[in-house]
């Protein structure tokens, strides 16, 4: 089962994992439930920074979705099995960042300018499951 990760960059300070949960179900227009990490100070990534929060992005009505984020001084990790994570729920995580002032140099897919309920039974259904 393989884990991508998604680094999202910022120049002015990461946002806090509270600030990307509200975004990000403003977003999509659904509530999704953060459950924070305990960790220990003082560990420092390539591309993010120094490690500050982490916690685990659920979406049940997003086809039970989940996702982690690990929040660095510069930084916002995604890391994702993408057979647990559909991608509407992946892409409009990277789009929250983005909105709150990240920078990631991907294309992401158009269907993140709808909210969940707008989209069609066909984006909804995409073939994620098997990858």
């Amino acid at each position: 089962m393989a884990i991508i990760h998604y680094d999202v960059v910022f120049e002015k300070g990461s946002p806090g994992l509270l600030a990307i949960k509200e975004k990000l179900d403003q977003r999509m227009g659904l509530r999704t439930h953060l459950v924070k990490d305990s960790i220990e100070r003082g560990y420092r990534w390539p591309h993010i920074g120094e490690v500050r929060e982490s916690g685990t992005f659920e979406c049940a009505e997003c086809e039970d979705s989940d996702l982690e984020m690990t929040v660095g001084s510069e930084g916002v990790r995604i890391s994702c099995v993408p057979s647990s994570t559909h991608p509407y729920f992946r892409e409009s995580a990277l789009a929250a960042l983005i909105d709150l002032g990240g920078s990631f140099e991907a294309n992401l897919h158009p269907f993140i300018q709808k909210k969940w309920s707008e989209l069609s039974p066909a984006e909804k259904q995409v073939d994620w499951r098997g990858r």
